[in-house]
């Protein structure tokens, strides 16, 4: 009777422990957030912030209109961004919109002799990635300004 019983408590056990890892083994779902209905662009002296619209709108198949790609139009301050299915593209797509946007609103335009899309891929990556795995850092930006 006592070996069914340490049987019974043995089994007890093990089923108990294989339910809390297999609760802990299942991934979180990622919350995701929406993307920005604008962008404010601010930060030059005597200069006032500008507000550019942004949009999401399925790709066109259209040169420069695939999906994650976007398109800045600086005089009606819009910043429209053609549709992916995976949102990383879409984030990666909108920062080098806005990374335009920002440029150019402090006088650097696309007719500089410098190549301003090597700049912008180049820096894309390090400072946006700096961006989201310091979220405190960001914090502190907002903050601060």
């Amino acid at each position: 009777m006592t070996k069914y019983f340490i049987f019974v408590l043995l089994v007890l056990s093990l089923a108990s422990g294989a339910l809390v890892a297999s609760r802990r083994l299942k991934p979180k779902p990622v919350p995701y957030a929406q993307p920005p209905k604008s962008i404010v662009i601010c930060g030059i002296k005597d200069h006032p912030c500008v507000t550019y619209k942004v949009s999401f709108h399925p790709p066109t198949e259209k040169f420069g209109d695939g999906p994650g790609e976007g398109f800045t139009d600086y005089e009606t301050k819009t910043i429209a961004i053609a549709s992916s299915n995976d949102s990383f593209k879409n984030v990666q797509a909108l920062e080098h919109e806005v990374y335009h946007a920002a440029l150019w609103e402090r006088g650097f335009k696309d007719t500089e002799t410098w190549d301003l899309h090597a700049w912008i891929y180049f820096s894309e990556g390090p400072f946006s990635l700096v961006l989201h795995d310091n979220p405190d850092f960001v914090h502190y930006i907002v903050a601060a300004y």
